[in-house]
């Protein structure tokens, strides 16, 4: 399935016309800066960094389109994007829109119109010389006058905002073998960034670097080398036999605790008998890390999943609120409970990692406080009251061409999505998937191409006859308020308002509003393809607009095993805004 999802992202590849930088069309007059407190507490009206917010809540106060009127909503604009894979975030900063698409593609768009004012395109080696997983721009960053944006061949990039001329560009080394997906933020003057290591044969890095002139600050590796601390938890694999190690996920930022919060993937192959680490809880993977933003010293680190052997990648947002902590003990699929007794503390929390299970923990220290099942998983046998995961024996792939049930599969659970959530519920609402599968590690002797070496056929979970849907998790206990299912995987980025709505999309090529209270469908339209990007939603002259991305590349392999699925389209790239009726 791996090599196949490789395939997939080549042939996408060769659809996109690569060529030099295009200078700016036209300027951003009288620009205004984005500043540290700006990306924080963002203008009610603006959308100005991946999440909206450094907390990674992805949540709009704005509140004019509720259940009540979304049945009115309308298409203002649109315009196509590039080709390629598309999960693209509109940004919205000063009645602009900065969009990062595939293939380097950087372009600032007039908000209220759709017209282009300047575009960036980037000269790329050819595509085949690259790491395919680059081709994904989730998401740029504003901060200053600056646009930043992480390139395909492993630059960290400063765009001029008003001209979209470049100011600098730093290589981070190791291209192609290095990328980058989700894109950077910026802290403090800081580009904090990490990597994606699929096909390579090492590990990757989060790296910090000077806002204003690229030159890098701090590099954090996730693999210990030969004496290094950790070392001795990979079961004696030689240092040149770890592989694939990065975090290619969301970060977060907490303004009051001073810390950048992020996450760690597993190594490669996936067989730990064909890794040469048997019983290796392997440090540094999997792994939450909170760490100082100057200096990328870690200031505290949880391993949510030792011994990964399943590709189970812990590296999705954490999301930082305030919160009463009372957890449930009954709350379904609770798997422990730390020692907590009712305080109101500062957490960091969601769905970290493909398996499905919700963490919080104390964002200031690392304490554990909670972790819940949500998704079908037999991955995890136990968690104690200190955090510490227990993996199942049963499902280790010891045996080489032994086929052993999982759930979830490699594709989530939970995957790339990510959650949004609420101040007016507390309570997140994550994007998940009833996967399973029936995995066996291949006998041919692997290679950082093979990825994880494993032949995987994706199977409905036990008792559900739906593959998609959203869960609505309580911060405060735990508990799952409510449920919404949809038949096709779900590989869609979530939207809260504070009109009381979610918005997500869906493979099946439909947009849509989800009632926040009640977890039921209230509004959808069908767009041209499928719809993977990350909806946003922002003001323009008063109006209340919702933003999505639609295209893409990878419905096909995502929804395997669904053949009754109707009219899964890939393509036709673009980016549609709506809004209530209005002049």
């Amino acid at each position: 399935m791996k090599l196949r999802l490789r395939n997939l992202f080549l042939a996408t590849a060769g659809m996109a016309v690569l060529a030099g930088p295009v200078l700016a069309q036209n300027t951003i007059a009288d620009y205004e800066p984005v500043t540290d407190e700006m990306l924080a507490n963002p203008p009610a009206g603006e959308w100005p960094i991946y999440r909206r917010n450094y907390q990674g809540w992805g949540y709009s106060p704005l509140d004019a389109i509720t259940p009540d009127n979304v049945s009115s909503l309308t298409l203002v604009w649109s315009r196509a994007l590039e080709s390629g894979s598309n999960e693209d975030t509109p940004l919205m900063h000063d009645g602009v829109i900065f969009i990062g698409t595939t293939n380097d593609v950087i372009q600032a768009i007039d908000a209220a119109s759709g017209s282009l004012i300047w575009e960036h395109r980037r000269t790329l080696p050819d595509q085949s010389e690259l790491n395919v997983i680059g081709q994904n721009k989730r998401s740029i960053a504003l901060y200053d006058d600056k646009v930043y944006f992480m390139s395909q061949d492993n630059f960290v990039v400063a765009l001029d905002a008003a001209t979209g001329q470049v100011v600098w560009e730093s290589d981070r080394g190791d291209s192609p073998d290095i990328t980058n997906s989700n894109g950077p933020i910026v802290v403090q003057g800081v580009v904090i960034a990490g990597s994606s290591c699929q096909f390579a044969g090492r590990g990757c890095y989060a790296t910090g670097h000077d806002a204003e002139n690229g030159e890098e600050l701090w590099r954090h590796n996730f693999i210990p080398g030969p004496g290094e601390p950790g070392d001795e938890t990979w079961g004696g694999a030689p240092f040149e036999s770890r592989w694939m190690t990065g975090s290619w996920g969301g970060y977060t930022y907490d303004p009051v605790t001073g810390l950048v919060y992020y996450g760690s993937t597993g190594a490669g192959p996936a067989s730990e008998t064909q890794r040469g680490s048997p019983g290796g809880s392997m440090a540094g993977t999997n792994t939450r890390f909170a760490v100082n933003p100057l200096t990328g010293d870690i200031v505290w680190q949880h391993q949510v999943l030792p011994r990964d052997n399943w590709d189970q990648e812990c590296t999705y947002e954490g999301i930082i609120v305030d919160t009463p902590v009372n957890p449930n003990p009954n709350a379904d699929g609770m798997l422990a409970v730390g020692n907590v007794s009712g305080e109101t503390r500062r957490v960091v929390t969601g769905v970290p990692c493909k398996t499905g299970v919700a963490w919080t923990f104390d964002a200031a220290t690392g304490e554990f406080l909670w972790a819940k099942e949500t998704t079908e998983q037999n991955l995890i046998a136990s968690i104690d009251t200190a955090g510490m995961v227990s993996v199942n024996e049963d499902v280790i792939l010891e045996v080489v061409g032994q086929t052993y049930f999982m759930c979830p599969t490699f594709l989530g659970g939970r995957d790339w999505p990510p959650a949004a959530y609420s101040p007016e519920t507390n309570a997140f609402y994550v994007p998940l998937n009833n996967w399973c599968t029936n995995i066996s590690a291949n006998e041919d002797e692997p290679t950082p191409a093979d990825v994880y070496n494993t032949t995987d056929e994706q199977v409905i979970a036990p008792g559900h006859e739906n593959v998609g849907r959203i869960d609505a998790i309580s911060v405060e206990t735990g508990d799952t308020l409510w449920s919404w299912e949809t038949r096709n995987g779900l590989y869609a980025p979530v939207l809260a308002t504070g009109g009381g709505l979610l918005f997500v999309g869906g493979m099946d090529r439909h947009f849509r509003a989800i009632d926040m209270a009640s977890g039921t469908t209230v509004w959808e339209t069908r767009l041209p393809s499928s719809v993977g990007g990350h909806p946003t939603s922002f003001e323009v002259d008063g109006r209340q607009m919702i933003a999505i991305t639609s295209g893409g590349a990878l419905v096909g392999a995502f929804a395997e095993g669904l053949d009754d699925s109707p009219d899964r389209v890939s393509g036709n790239n673009a980016l549609f805004v709506f809004a209530l009726p209005g002049n």
